[in-house]
């Protein structure tokens, strides 16, 4: 029988993100349920963590996660909000939307 893998509890700050984070903070942010969901979507979703002090201390910079997210100032909504006039456009009409000004 396997151990049961023990979940960390992320952390929230009361009033501000830094721009350096641990991994349950990073979590936070990012929204996850648990350090370990986190984790596993390093390297997928997440990017690896700019800084590797030890294997424990690993620090994931706030732009970086905004980055992997698509939010914040690398939020490319335009582009976003083209595909998805495009997509009903072709639902609706078999082409593309007409873009209004």
């Amino acid at each position: 029988m396997e151990p049961k893998e023990m979940t960390r509890p992320v952390r929230n700050p009361p009033d501000a993100w830094p721009p350096r984070m641990l991994a349950d903070m990073a979590a936070a942010y990012c929204g996850e349920r648990s350090v370990q969901e986190f984790l596993r979507r390093i390297g997928r979703i997440y990017p690896e963590p700019r800084v590797v002090d030890t294997t424990r201390r690993k620090f994931w910079y706030r732009d970086d996660l905004d980055r992997a997210m698509n939010i914040g100032k690398f939020a490319q909504t335009k582009d976003l909000g083209g595909k998805f006039r495009e997509k009903i456009g072709q639902k609706r009409h078999g082409g593309p939307a007409e873009v209004r000004s």
